[in-house]
């Protein structure tokens, strides 16, 4: 495996040190930006100039990760290209809420199964019910799931996806890994935790919760958020809710991405009707801690080079802020350097339980890395 690494400014792509790829034998670049640079250029097309037998897909972001940093410039991009190993690409931009788990089913199928290792998955951040969206995929699958929603720094209005074209929002994108040299490690860590009383869902309708202890939802956020509640929605990333389906069951963080007229809460994924809810909090060490240990869980076994995928929820940004580098220093002091780590902040990340790896599920307030490399 090669890697080449980029970064974009003033309308242009600029390699970051030595052309190490071959440039026709790249086989996919990875691009992460910000909301303008993703919504204002083609970058497909601006990439093929330069790669043109990869696959371009990429995401808006709530900030961009490259290396041991969180970068400042507009877009980052790894161009990847395999000893042996080799990708495929589906994308959709006509994504409907009513048939989204269908949609998604259909979109993981399409994806040849013969030597299939792992699936990435990229997806509009706002517009969609993003646990919909990963179960679908993950019904569909045998294999491990990873990836991310798309983000827009924490402004709230649009997310934006692409694959081999412009951006569109209410889009998907999957990359299938395939081949015997090919593997992969996974990693998902969170160090948030609860506070307050366990409360439980009395209504809800899918990622929208109307009633918590048979109160409107949102009366929960104004007893504890004080002066943080005139910045909801984005205050509500400091204090997500912890997910409790069913006794003894997985629990998963949700957090809120928006309020509708009605005073009901919009959440990034599901929250079904009677679950076991309670609020979190957390502080800068607890999620500096959580990343050295989700980075040490997918450490590749070889010294070959790979790449680390990471996906880190938006709301761990806010906790940080201008100790955010610290979050990747920490698994790039671990992972080494021959790994090549690139990725983003997002409004919700996608991986599998440690314990049941086909198991995915859509998380907020994590740490996500995939660790890709070969033989």
């Amino acid at each position: 495996m090669k890697i080449d690494k980029l970064h974009f400014e003033n309308g242009e792509w600029f390699l970051n040190g030595h052309n190490e790829c071959e440039n026709s034998s790249v086989d996919i670049v990875f691009v992460f930006g910000n909301i303008k640079a993703i919504r204002n250029y083609d970058h497909s097309a601006l990439l093929k100039k330069k790669y043109p037998n990869a696959h371009i897909v990429g995401t808006s972001t709530a900030g961009n990760i490259l290396d041991d940093v969180v970068s400042n410039y507009e877009a980052v991009a790894t161009a990847v290209s395999f000893d042996k190993a080799h990708v495929v690409v589906k994308h959709t931009d006509a994504l409907n809420n009513d048939t989204l788990y269908e949609q998604a089913e259909e979109l993981a199928k399409s994806l040849p199964q013969e030597g299939l290792r792992h699936v990435f998955a990229m997806a509009d951040g706002l517009k969609i019910n993003g646990s919909q969206l990963v179960k679908g995929l993950n019904h569909a699958l045998d294999v491990s799931l990873t990836g991310g929603l798309a983000g827009d720094d924490l402004n709230f209005e649009q997310t934006l996806v692409f694959a081999d074209g412009k951006a569109d929002e209410m889009s998907a994108v999957i990359i299938g890994f395939y081949g015997d040299s090919l593997h992969t490690r996974v990693g998902c860590k969170a160090g948030w935790e609860e506070f307050g009383a366990e409360r439980i869902v009395t209504k809800s309708e899918g990622n929208v919760i109307y009633e918590i202890d048979n109160k409107p939802a949102i009366e929960l956020y104004e007893a504890y958020l004080g002066d943080y509640i005139k910045d909801l929605p984005a205050s509500g990333l400091l204090f997500p809710l912890n997910i409790r389906e069913y006794e003894g069951d997985h629990e998963v963080i949700r957090v809120m991405m928006g309020i509708n007229e009605d005073k009901s809460i919009i959440f990034a994924g599901d929250i079904p009707q009677g679950s076991t809810v309670r609020l979190m909090k957390t502080n800068v060490d607890n999620l500096i801690d959580g990343s050295s240990l989700v980075a040490n869980t997918i450490r590749p076994y070889n010294d070959k080079p790979s790449l680390a995928l990471t996906v880190s929820c938006s709301g761990r940004r806010s906790i940080l802020k201008q100790l955010v580098d610290e979050e990747i220093e920490a698994v790039h002091s671990v992972l080494g350097g021959n790994t090549q780590i690139v990725g983003y902040y997002s409004f919700g990340e996608i991986a599998p339980f440690s314990d049941d790896i086909l198991n995915c599920k859509l998380h907020n307030q994590t740490m996500t890395i995939t660790a890709i490399y070969e033989d």
